[in-house]
């Protein structure tokens, strides 16, 4: 345990302690401190070096090459919507003409569908008529046969 005692004061006595670096008296404290200012300058300059390169590649891009995608990528844009609104056209003047297809087709099944109403109608008027016929020709038969019946000559 005295060994361990007498290593813990040692170690209690660095922290008082001065180094001599470079002829300059120095402690543990001022040589972190010293350290980290270093390693804040490398860093900052790290730091500037990559913010360099980003505005050499900047200013490396060509800008006329851009400009020039940018008016070809917009005069096709325009020629797909030139194209895009002929279609547009074609399909409204296809619709009115389907429109214009189905109203004439509803008009004639229309006038086809009154046609046979009106033949229906005339068919039963017929049909009425001939029931009457034969009606009236049935009563006229059956007063004709009562009066052959009732006549006494008939016998």
């Amino acid at each position: 345990m005295a060994d361990l005692e007498e290593l813990v004061s040692k170690g209690e006595g660095l922290k008082d302690r001065k180094l001599r670096l470079f002829g300059l008296r120095v402690s543990g404290a001022s040589i972190v401190g010293a350290f980290a200012f270093i390693s804040t300058i490398i860093g900052t300059l790290y730091g500037g070096f990559l913010l360099y390169q980003k505005v050499e590649a900047l200013s490396a891009l060509d800008l006329g090459d851009i400009s020039a995608s940018m008016q070809k990528t917009s005069s096709d844009v325009m020629r797909i919507e030139e194209h895009a609104n002929a279609i547009k056209i074609e399909l409204k003047k296809d619709m009115t003409d389907l429109r214009n297809s189905q109203w004439n087709l509803e008009s004639k099944v229309d006038t086809k569908l009154q046609s046979v109403d009106t033949k229906l109608t005339n068919y039963d008027t017929k049909l009425d008529r001939f029931e009457i016929k034969v009606e009236q020709t049935k009563v006229d038969m059956e007063k004709r046969i009562q009066e052959s019946l009732d006549n006494p000559l008939a016998n």
